[in-house]
């Protein structure tokens, strides 16, 4: 498991490791405007900010946030998935003989990318830097138009041309095919904090509630919301979704119940909507006290529960180069359960608040280790740091 959170106050980046689960904190959203072949950007209350694109894009449909600080999207018409920074500047492109029509897409919990080709019935695997990994099929998959994890990694896939979800183990073994509600051309795939699912019927007009397994547990509609498409949940448990046939979001409390209908950006047929998850570092030294070393202090308070601190440094040199940082949490035999940093940082002190109980689900009490790892490859020294300490979570 990887879905933990950080979080404290200053300098925001994104993580997400598990899709779709509503994290402890939100930002802007995004949402894929198919028709005009760029993607529309809204803060968290819904108020639209921007649009921004990359050459090339046709028909962009799933959206995912990485833990390597990227934005992912899939573009139908041309069997690709861009690569976008933070900052929502293009980085790159993939793409391989496997891939046929990517619409929707998540992460799961190896950090491996999960993509729906629609046009060949399968889901294709790929590695965070673009590298084809596998695919996987099974049941009666008919149209692949989204893929989803539950908290336990179940995956679960729409088959868009037979009104179907089926839902596979977390080593994508095929279990069984579920649908109802009048369920039409299921289009999305998101998940509350309950594990309840919600599926968009988009010639069914209307959400259908399920629970993991198949059963299903409620029908949501609204005028405002025919053909609807992507659904998203923000960290108040409210969810969004959008219309593809009117171009617009609508927004719904954590009862289901109707709050907003936006009408702003001037969408063309919007498809999936993504929330960036965020967490705050906070810089805690004066520019004129930079630390001349790396350093890595032990967690405060430990033990610990649910949440505690951790310090570190990152040092100034000559060149003011910035250093490549990585801060992970691992289990006693090694396991990685979260990335909490995985960026570039200027020199000075940062502290890190971490959650072991965060997006709805906490860790089992223990003995855990978190790493840094820092350096800048491109220094004449090449001279790297890594630590790793020790820290204790109760009951």
């Amino acid at each position: 498991m990887k879905r933990l959170i950080i979080s404290s106050v200053i300098l925001v980046f994104i993580f997400i490791a598990h899709a779709i689960i509503p994290p402890e904190r939100t930002g802007n959203f995004l949402v894929t405007s198919f028709g005009s072949d760029n993607i529309a950007v809204y803060d968290s209350l819904g108020n639209y900010q921007r649009t921004f694109t990359a050459p090339g894009i046709n028909g962009p449909r799933g959206i995912v946030f990485a833990p390597n600080d990227k934005i992912y999207i899939a573009s139908q018409n041309t069997d690709e998935v861009f690569v976008f920074d933070s900052d929502e500047q293009f980085i790159s492109k993939f793409t391989d003989a496997q891939l046929d029509g990517p619409t929707g897409m998540a992460i799961s919990s190896q950090n491996e990318l999960y993509v729906a080709s629609f046009n060949n019935d399968q889901v294709v695997v790929f590695d965070l830097d673009g590298n084809f990994l596998r695919t996987f099929t099974g049941g009666s998959l008919n149209g692949t138009n989204c893929v989803a994890l539950d908290s336990h990694g179940a995956i679960y896939v729409s088959s868009a041309l037979n009104a179907l979800i089926l839902k596979f183990d977390a080593n994508e073994n095929f279990l069984f095919e579920f649908t109802g509600g009048g369920l039409l051309s299921p289009m999305s795939i998101a998940r509350n904090t309950n594990d309840v699912l919600y599926i968009s019927g988009g010639s069914s007009n209307n959400i259908v509630k399920f629970d993991t397994f198949g059963n299903m547990l409620g029908v949501i509609t609204h005028p405002d919301l025919p053909v609807p498409q992507g659904i998203a949940f923000d960290d108040r448990g409210h969810f969004f979704s959008s219309s593809f046939s009117q171009n617009k979001i609508v927004e719904f409390d954590v009862n289901d119940n109707y709050v907003q209908t936006i009408t702003a950006g001037n969408l063309q047929v919007p498809r999936s909507i993504a929330f960036e998850q965020l967490h705050h570092l906070t810089f805690v030294e004066d520019e004129e006290e930079l630390p001349t070393e790396f350093s890595l202090s032990q967690n405060y308070p430990n033990p610990f529960n649910p949440s505690t601190k951790i310090t570190f440094t990152i040092p100034s040199n000559v060149k003011r180069e910035k250093s490549n940082v990585t801060l992970k949490i691992y289990d006693v035999i090694g396991n990685e359960v979260a990335i909490l940093i995985n960026k570039e940082m200027q020199s000075g002190s940062y502290e890190v608040e971490f959650s072991a109980a965060g997006g709805g689900k906490r860790l089992p009490s223990g003995v855990y280790f978190y790493q840094l790892r820092a350096g800048n490859p491109s220094a004449s020294s090449g001279q790297g740091f890594t630590d790793t300490k020790k820290m204790i979570l109760l009951k």
